[in-house]
């Protein structure tokens, strides 16, 4: 069993949220927690994406609303065929307890949410090198999550 140190003692790790966007990154990510929890089979790995839902204008009458919103289906059962791809993968390697999981919604606020909903006791996630000025007005999705969660966030490079 995984067990991390906390200021309340000896915590265990029954349940990791592993978020991906399907970046070389994120990929590393993956496999470094499905390296990690391994050995231990009592740990539930939840493999998480978040499809961001398009903006569409209210009152378009152009069309450019349907193109977008078809083009976001599209891409959400793209990302469900790759996320249970990457499950059956780590399951075939003797992982036992892996899920994924692909939702629609903003990147950060729909992984704290899932965070919370399945209760994950440490998360990890790929972090990609943004611009200095990308990353002074935006920060990664990595670095908000890290800051809005009181769960451990385990950052790989």
């Amino acid at each position: 069993m995984l067990c991390v140190t906390s200021k309340d003692g000896n915590a265990s790790i029954k349940n990791v949220l592993c978020a991906t966007d399907f970046s070389q990154e994120s990929e590393k990510a993956v496999d470094f927690a499905a390296q990690l929890l391994s050995a231990n089979s009592d740990v539930t790995l939840y493999l998480f994406h978040a499809v961001k839902i398009p903006y569409v204008p209210a009152g378009d009458y152009t069309g450019a609303g349907e193109v977008l919103l078809n083009d976001e289906d599209a891409l959400f059962r793209e990302s469900t065929r790759k996320i249970r791809e990457k499950a059956s993968h780590i399951k075939a390697l003797g992982f036992k307890k892996v899920h994924g999981i692909v939702k629609r919604g903003e990147p950060v606020h729909t992984i704290l949410e899932a965070i919370e909903y399945y209760k994950a006791d440490l998360v990890v996630m790929g972090t990609r090198k943004h611009s200095f000025t990308k990353g002074i007005f935006f920060g990664s999705v990595s670095e908000r999550v890290s800051a809005s969660t009181r769960v451990s966030v385990l950052i790989v490079r």
